[in-house]
C-alpha cells in the first residue's frame, strides 16, 4: 500500500513540473526548466536548481507501474537530455552554478543540481550516452571539491552525492579523492545524539534531506563504511520527532520545516514510514502535490525514490 501512496503522489506532480520546462526543441531555452526565466522573463537568470526536474523525469522514465504514462516513454529521454545540456551551458566558468542573480556562485545549487545530474545519469544507465557530457561536467566537480558549507548538513551531504556519483560513473580519480575527502567533512557533523547540524540546531526537514542523500551514497558506494551507521543514529533522532499521521512539530525545528524525505525511512524500514503513510492515505500530511513550484521537483523525486525503496524491501524481503 505504501509504495503505491509515495509513487501516485510523486508521479501526480510531474505534468505540473513539465509545465515548468521549454520542452520546444527548436528554442534557444530547449531544456530549461525556470519558466519565469524562459517564458515569463521576470528573471536575469535561470536557477540551476530547476534543471533538478531531470532526475524526476528520469525516475518517472525508470519506474515500472500500470498507471505510470511517462515509463519508458522516448519523449522523456529527450526531455532529460534537454534538461541537462541546458544545465551544463548555463554554469559558470568556473563550473559553479546559479540560482538567484548574475555572477552568484551557490554551493547549495551547485551541489544539488550536480547531483541530480549524476543520479539521472545512473537512472538511465546512460554513462556511454553522456561521455561528452559528463567530461563537460567535470569542473563542476572539481569546484565542489574545493569549496564547501559545514553549517548546513543538508547541502555538504548534497555534495558528497555529486562527487560520489561521478566518481562512480566515470572512474576519475581525483573526484574520488575529494568524495572520500568530503565523506570525512559530513562524517564529522554529526553529533552523538545523531543530529547533523543545520545553523546549529536538528531540523527534522533538513535532515531527512541529509539522509536521504547518505542513503544515495549509500547505494553508489557501499564500502564507505561510516555511511550505515550515520543513517542508524540520523534516523533515531528524527524518528520520535515524526509524531501520528507523519506530522512534525515545526516549532521545534531550527530552520522550521514542517516536511520530511522519506527515502532514508523507507530504506532502513523506519517504524515512521507508517505514521508518513496514514496522513498521506488522510490526505493531511504535506507532500510534494502541496508545495510550491522552488521546491516540488526534488520532493517528488524523493517520493518516487522511496516508493522504489519499499518496491525493492518486497522483492527481497
Amino acid at each position: 500500500m505504501s509504495e503505491a501512496l509515495f509513487a501516485t503522489t510523486a508521479l501526480a506532480t510531474v505534468p505540473r513540473v513539465l509545465g515548468f520546462c521549454d520542452r520546444d526543441p527548436d528554442s534557444p531555452t530547449f531544456g530549461c526548466c525556470d519558466r519565469a526565466y524562459w517564458h515569463y522573463r521576470l528573471t536575469d537568470v535561470a536557477n540551476s536548481r530547476a534543471q533538478e526536474a531531470g532526475l524526476l523525469f528520469s525516475l518517472a522514465w525508470r519506474y515500472q507501474d500500470e498507471g505510470n504514462l511517462f515509463a519508458g516513454q522516448d519523449s522523456v529521454l529527450e526531455w532529460v537530455r534537454g534538461i541537462w545540456r541546458f544545465w551544463l551551458a548555463a554554469r559558470n566558468r568556473d563550473g559553479s552554478t546559479r540560482e538567484i542573480y548574475p555572477n552568484e556562485r551557490s554551493f547549495c545549487a551547485t551541489s544539488f543540481s550536480a547531483a541530480a545530474f549524476v543520479e539521472s545519469v545512473r537512472l538511465l544507465d546512460a554513462a556511454d550516452r553522456y561521455q561528452e557530457e559528463l567530461k563537460l561536467a567535470e569542473s563542476t566537480f572539481l569546484w565542489l571539491g574545493d569549496h564547501e558549507n559545514p553549517d548546513v548538513a543538508n547541502q555538504m551531504a548534497a555534495s558528497l552525492h555529486a562527487l560520489a556519483g561521478y566518481a562512480t560513473l566515470t572512474g576519475d580519480a581525483r573526484i574520488a579523492r575529494l568524495a572520500a575527502k568530503r565523506g570525512e567533512a559530513v562524517a564529522a557533523l554529526q553529533n552523538a545524539q545523531g543530529t547533523f547540524g543545520e545553523y546549529g540546531g536538528l531540523d527534522v526537514g533538513y535532515q531527512s534531506i541529509t539522509l536521504s542523500s547518505l542513503t544515495a551514497i549509500s547505494r553508489l558506494i557501499p564500502e564507505m563504511p561510516w555511511v550505515g551507521e550515520a543513517l542508524r543514529h540520523g534516523l533515531e533522532a528524527i524518528e520520535p520527532r515524526i509524531g501520528e499521521d507523519g506530522h512534525v512539530d515545526w516549532r521545534g525545528n531550527s530552520r522550521r520545516t514542517q516536511y520530511v524525505y522519506p527515502r532514508a525511512l523507507a530504506a532502513n524500514a523506519s517504524p515512521a514510514l507508517e505514521r508518513l503513510s496514514q496522513g498521506l492515505a488522510k490526505g493531511t500530511l504535506l507532500n510534494p502535490c502541496w508545495l510550491d513550484d522552488r521546491y516540488t521537483t526534488a520532493f517528488a523525486a524523493d517520493y518516487l525514490f522511496t516508493a522504489m525503496e519499499i518496491g525493492h524491501a518486497h522483492d527481497h524481503p
